[in-house]
């Protein structure tokens, strides 16, 4: 009988400040640079975000708390571990590796294979599909952390609409077990699509990293800038990646339990739906950007987590991870429980 090395998640784990912050607080600090952004945090669907609001933590700090609750749900021990990756584009660090860190504060001393990845908001999906491909080729490799953190509330510039009440800060880890089994599940397959015709429109820092350390660039300089486009082709690009899917591992759609979507914007994961033809959104298509904000490479593990939490899922049932970098970069992941 034909064994399958599959690669399945066996814990994961999110962290946030306490911090909540509602969207009256931005609706008035908009109010005052002459902008009404109601409407804007309707469309999106912000209710709520949680924002770093003390000297104490980052990127690196809540994703070490995010991995410590997935080592949890895992019931595993950091000493288990053989691999850990941290995705952000809000690092602390640019060297040593953030990973490094993040072994040490665990204690994880025989994860040997530390790196960390930069593909914005694309980051955690990017990580899990290549963290995947190296457990089923590694002969060494039984368990795997893949952890990202987003402090955005830093780096954004505090009159951009599209950024700065989206935004929340947070973390989310996922624990990896490969092994040997007699049906193939877990991660299966992935897909991406590049746009670079985007490629200046989202820039962080604006002024370029080797010049935010001069003294003469200023510190709206060294923030991010945001230049509205049009993402409508958000939505094609998800539908054509799932269909791909569905077609070359010969299974319909109504196999697909849950679309776990970027939550920028409850708008394209609505547009997506019904771009599928698929009625009941709200139960397949999770969405917790109107409790946690909009939480970069992160977005869609929290929903992933949440899901996870508090509803069942099916053995043998189908998800769908998508999400999109920056410049535009898009990608989408199969998985079967």
């Amino acid at each position: 009988m034909t064994n399958y090395k599959n690669v399945t998640i066996i814990g994961t784990g999110i962290y946030h400040p306490a911090n909540k912050v509602g969207n009256s607080y931005y609706i008035e600090h908009f109010k005052k640079l002459g902008q009404d952004i109601t409407d804007f945090l309707e469309k999106v669907g912000r209710n709520e975000r949680y924002i770093v609001n003390n000297d104490t933590e980052n990127a690196l700090t809540m994703a070490i708390e995010a991995s410590k609750n997935a080592l949890k749900a895992a019931d595993i021990s950091a000493e288990q571990l053989d691999a850990i990756v941290f995705t952000s584009d809000t690092p602390e660090y640019l060297s040593p590796t953030n990973a490094l860190m993040i072994n040490h504060e665990l204690g994880a001393v025989n994860a040997h294979s530390l790196y960390d990845l930069n593909s914005n908001c694309l980051g955690m999906l990017m990580a899990l599909d290549q963290v995947t491909r190296y457990m089923k080729t590694s002969k060494k490799l039984k368990y795997a952390l893949v952890v990202g953190g987003i402090y955005e509330s830093r780096f954004t510039r505090e009159d951009a609409k599209y950024t700065y009440p989206v935004s929340g800060d947070g973390a989310a880890a996922v624990i990896l077990k490969c092994c040997e089994e007699e049906e193939q599940r877990g991660f299966l397959d992935s897909s991406y699509c590049a746009k670079t015709e985007f490629c200046n429109y989202v820039v962080s820092p604006n002024c370029g990293l080797s010049k935010s350390i001069l003294s003469t660039t200023s510190e709206y300089d060294r923030k991010q800038r945001w230049t509205p486009f049009h993402m409508d082709f958000f939505v094609e690009e998800w539908c054509k990646a799932i269909k791909e899917f569905e077609l070359n591992y010969n299974f319909t759609l109504d196999e697909i339990q849950y679309f776990f979507l970027s939550q920028y914007s409850i708008q394209y994961i609505v547009e997506t739906a019904k771009a599928l033809d698929i009625k009941d959104y709200k139960n397949r298509f999770p969405y917790v950007g109107d409790k946690y904000g909009y939480t970069g490479n992160t977005s869609p593990i929290f929903a992933l987590h949440e899901t996870l939490q508090n509803k069942p899922v099916k053995k043998g049932a189908k998800a769908v991870l998508c999400s999109v970098g920056a410049g535009s970069t898009m990608g989408s992941i199969l998985y079967k429980f």
